[in-house]
């Protein structure tokens, strides 16, 4: 697995857990907001989870943008998957 497709798999795993339902007065945990500063998303107990998606699908669609322009398009064939 690539750096980028474990970066793209993190930021899966972080949508998922903040876009959960929840109380409208609930603050994330303090181990999420941790993670989410080591993944380059500083946070605080004011940060919004509408925020911190926002933020988190802006990196995830720039990434998968970028994954795709490496691959060069239809008219090169793609890697196996052996």
């Amino acid at each position: 697995m690539s750096e980028q497709e474990r970066l793209l798999a993190q930021l899966g795993d972080m949508l998922a857990k903040i876009a959960r339902p929840h109380r409208a007065d609930d603050e994330l945990p303090i181990d999420l907001r941790s993670r989410l500063s080591q993944m380059g998303f500083p946070c605080s107990e004011l940060t919004t989870r509408e925020e911190l998606i926002a933020r988190l699908w802006a990196r995830k669609r720039s990434l998968v943008a970028a994954m795709s322009a490496e691959w060069g398009g239809p008219g090169l064939t793609p890697p196996s998957a052996a």
